[in-house]
């Protein structure tokens, strides 16, 4: 496919009117600390305000038994920013999986948290990379995935049938259809929201860090975290610190191959880190499928 047929299908996206101004206020907020709720809260599309509230009223944050939280100041309070954050960058492209079952649903946005949360966890604990352009590169690395379903139906189905037949890897499929694969698709269509170089280039080359010109260490964080995210399991019991350590050893060979030695406090860090938010990430994500009769 030529290129300009691309772009002229992504700019015809359309997924809510106000989803490139939310994802720029999230990035702000994330990076900087004296931002606010009411920051966040001012850029929301009345859909994603609806769901923030109604996970804020969920049983996992504990206000079931308390008044109803009525305020999206309150709720973002309640349920943390950066949690919140998790939530907003999907809900879009969940919308966009029209026909996709559940678990499909389930699994893209579990793997998403999981490589936003280990990207930031490797970033902040081996002193490389910015963690919050690799924590929201993490959450949106796979967005051309979706896109490619949504956008690209014709497409999608000769990558599937491609990569089943001939018994390779996803991305050199689209690379023969498409002639790019889903990381150019997304790091395309968030350059036109105007999302930071930072976040794009760790998107588009997250699977060949190898390639990245600028952000090269955002690049090869996002990989880590991508690679990484692909074995975990959230279904695991997260209650042994202990046992999460023991099947996990390889997570150390991972961020070294990235081209840096972890020290041994840093080892600990790293699963320290790793447990800690997957652990809440468990929790949210128990929450955000939970159902109400509220």
């Amino acid at each position: 496919m030529e290129r300009d047929e691309i772009l002229s299908r992504l700019r015809k996206i359309d997924i809510l009117p106000t989803f490139p101004a939310v994802v720029g206020e999230v990035i702000s907020v994330i990076e900087d600390p004296m931002s606010s709720a009411a920051d966040l809260a001012k850029n929301m599309d009345p859909s994603i305000a609806s769901e923030v509230l109604r996970i804020a009223n969920t049983a996992y944050f504990g206000t079931r038994s308390f008044r109803k939280i009525t305020s999206i100041e309150h709720a973002i309070a309640i349920v943390g920013l950066e949690q919140i954050s998790q939530i907003i960058l999907h809900m879009p492209f969940l919308s966009m999986m029209r026909g996709e079952d559940d678990t499909d649903k389930e699994r893209f946005v579990k793997h998403s948290m999981i490589c936003g949360i280990l990207s930031k966890v490797v970033s902040r604990t081996i002193h490389t990379g910015d963690e919050h352009a690799v924590y929201i590169g993490g959450l949106m690395h796979d967005i051309g995935i979706i896109v490619i379903y949504r956008y690209f139906p014709d497409e999608w189905k000769m990558i599937k049938k491609l990569a089943s037949e001939e018994d390779i890897a996803r991305t050199s499929a689209e690379e023969e259809v498409l002639s790019c694969d889903h990381g150019m698709i997304g790091a395309c269509l968030l350059s036109m929201w105007n999302i930071p170089q930072s976040i794009t280039e760790a998107v588009m080359y997250h699977h060949r860090p190898q390639l990245a010109k600028e952000y090269v260490w955002n690049t090869k964080v996002v990989d880590v975290g991508n690679r990484f995210a692909k074995k975990i399991d959230l279904s695991d019991n997260f209650e042994s610190f202990d046992e999460f350590i023991n099947n996990n050893k390889e997570f150390v060979g991972m961020v070294e191959s990235a081209g840096v030695e972890v020290s041994l406090s840093q080892e600990l860090d790293l699963f320290e880190g790793s447990y800690g938010m997957l652990r809440n990430a468990k929790g949210l994500l128990g929450s955000v499928g939970e159902k109400t009769n509220d």
